[in-house]
């Protein structure tokens, strides 16, 4: 038996719908953890490495964004591991977080187009 392909539309675009929301809870996680790194990270080097808050917080997006100008460097043994480990962890978090950007801007493309043929159905 055929099915009726507006019910058919209908879940889809409804199915699409649930996915944009999880996917935009999952964009918020990422966004919140990615804060979480850079303060927790610019707080660690504040204490560790003796360094002010400013400069802490540069080193902490220099080195995240995978630039390393190489102006600021960790001395103590616990700074080295930990940059070692915020460098791994961070370009994992941010490359996870393009992904979702990516995903979610192709689900909202899927969507304009589910109604725009729903749109052209109805005509």
């Amino acid at each position: 038996m055929a099915q009726n392909p507006k019910v058919d539309d209908v879940k889809t675009e409804q199915d699409l719908i649930n996915e944009l929301h999880a996917q935009l809870t999952n964009f918020w996680l990422l966004a919140f953890i990615i804060v979480s790194i850079v303060v927790f990270s610019s707080w660690f080097y504040h204490v560790t490495e003796k360094w002010n808050w400013l400069d802490s917080v540069y080193y902490v997006v220099v080195t995240l964004g995978t630039v390393g100008y190489g102006d600021f460097v960790p001395t103590t043994d616990i700074g080295k591991i930990y940059t070692m480990f915020l460098i791994v962890g961070g370009i994992t978090t941010f490359g996870v977080f393009a992904q979702q950007l990516i995903k979610r801007q192709q689900l909202r493309t899927l969507k304009r187009q589910l109604r725009h043929v729903e749109k052209l159905n109805k005509d």
